[in-house]
């Protein structure tokens, strides 16, 4: 039981690469972290450069963010006013549709007097003439 085997036949070219190999793997041995730290400090740029942007970005939508903000302010202020407005006019106009006010509403928007009302006339006593009595029972 013999094997056979064969017999490598090394041509004088062949021998030379693994110079060139080892060559090749010695330098690439002596900085094996430079591709991390290439790939760390483009990652690095790209960062700093979009928080650049972003800054500037920031920077120059800050005085259409303030005109906004001042905006919304005078429309709050002139919604309150509104409400306020109409808060007036709810109650004004259930006041002059209230059957119990009706008359006191005529009274206010009229001369006329209820004639069931009596009138009260104030007369202070240095302004009384003469002939005049400040006698109530006239009334």
């Amino acid at each position: 039981m013999q094997a056979i085997q064969r017999t490598k036949r090394v041509s004088p070219e062949l021998k030379a690469t693994p110079k060139a190999t080892r060559s090749k793997r010695q330098r690439s041995a002596a900085n094996p972290h430079k591709g991390i730290a290439l790939e760390t400090s483009a990652k690095l740029l790209t960062n700093i450069i979009l928080c650049v942007c972003a800054a500037s970005a920031g920077i120059k939508l800050w005085p259409h963010y303030q005109s906004t903000q001042e905006k919304l302010q005078a429309i709050d202020a002139e919604l309150t006013n509104a409400k306020e407005q109409l808060i007036e006019k709810k109650d004004d106009f259930s006041r002059h549709f209230d059957p119990s006010q009706v008359t006191t509403i005529m009274q206010e928007q009229s001369n006329l007097v209820d004639p069931q009302q009596v009138p009260v006339i104030w007369v202070e006593k240095d302004v009384l003439g003469e002939g005049e009595t400040t006698d109530d029972s006239k009334y």
